[in-house]
């Protein structure tokens, strides 16, 4: 049985999984204690070069992902820094699943990961450091 993610109130305008008239109103499903996922059909709207998803579209769902792993367990965190891996191109009318989980908690800091599946396939990963909202890390 999975349960559906319970995002903040203060995320409900997000562009990807806010419910507003733009955004996707992606909802993400736990998993695991550390995994949540959702399924995305793209479209012509999200791609880059012709016939390809966006690399930055692609980002921002990574990111989407990894920060809903992060609400599953309770913490509102904001994105420090990513590394992005595009593992092949991803035509834009496709089904995928993201994946995302977190693999450690440091707080104020937080290690998560991400990925895009397509066909049983990764797709796209990435990795991300994020920290608690209203915190202030220095650079190391």
């Amino acid at each position: 049985m999975t349960t559906k993610v319970k995002r903040p109130s203060s995320h409900d305008n997000c562009l990807l999984c806010g419910d507003t008239r733009f955004g996707l109103g992606l909802t993400f499903s736990a998993v695991s204690d550390c995994e949540v996922r959702t399924v995305l059909n793209s479209n012509h709207h999200h791609q880059g070069y012709e016939g390809i998803l966006h690399g930055g579209f692609v980002a921002s769902l990574l990111d989407s992902a990894m920060c809903n792993a992060l609400f599953y367990i309770g913490i509102e965190a904001v994105t420090g820094d990513m590394t992005i891996r595009f593992h092949e191109e991803i035509p834009y009318s496709c089904e995928v699943t993201l994946v995302g989980r977190v693999v450690t908690t440091r707080p104020p800091l937080f290690k998560v990961e991400a990925e895009l599946i397509r066909d049983g396939r990764i797709v796209a990963s990435g990795s991300a450091r994020f920290v608690k909202r209203g915190m202030v890390v220095k650079a190391d």
